[in-house]
């Protein structure tokens, strides 16, 4: 999905590049066009995501509802790594995260849950503000952990940290 985005974006703004040599105004005219057509598309698919999330803690002891986040980086995708808008709830049972534009999903049984640390970098993303790495164990046993940022980082970071405190005593 992402090299057919860009390639169609990439394919799109040379054809209004030739089109404004020779039709200035049509030009324009598209492109705002396109401008808006992006906006409402990413606020419907932000509206999809959310409501397939909620859809997921349904009926389930939610911890922390959905919440909109920044998704920085994944252990596990070594150092290429896709960023971008997302949705994470925590109930009971899962950790659910979806990411926006892309075909990222990813879901965490609590007892996975390793812990919950600030960091700076993780797999070559390092932004200006400090990061939530949630680590956990992925399907395949191997530890995992996943970057993000969050309206409040250290409120997630306390019950995550709780959670795996409490998971480990067992």
């Amino acid at each position: 999905m992402k090299t057919l985005l860009a390639l169609s974006i990439n394919v799109l703004l040379l054809a209004l590049t030739f089109l404004y040599l020779t039709h200035t105004f049509f030009a324009v005219l598209i492109g705002i066009t396109l401008i808006v057509w992006f906006f409402y598309f990413l606020w419907h698919r932000q509206n999809q995501v959310e409501m397939r999330v909620e859809e997921k803690i349904k009926g389930q002891n939610v911890i922390m509802p959905t919440e909109h986040i920044m998704f920085r980086a994944v252990e596990s995708s070594g150092y290429s790594q896709s960023s971008g808008m997302g949705y994470i709830a925590l109930t009971q049972d899962y950790l659910y995260f979806e990411l926006v534009l892309l075909d990222l999903e990813i879901t965490v049984p609590t007892k996975n849950i390793t812990g919950a640390e600030f960091v700076r970098r993780l797999k070559g993303v390092s932004p200006v503000r400090k990061m939530l790495r949630i680590m956990y164990t992925n399907r395949h046993g191997d530890n995992d952990s996943i970057a993000i940022n969050v309206k409040d980082m250290e409120q997630w970071k306390d019950v995550i940290s709780n959670i795996s405190r409490t998971i480990s005593k067992r």
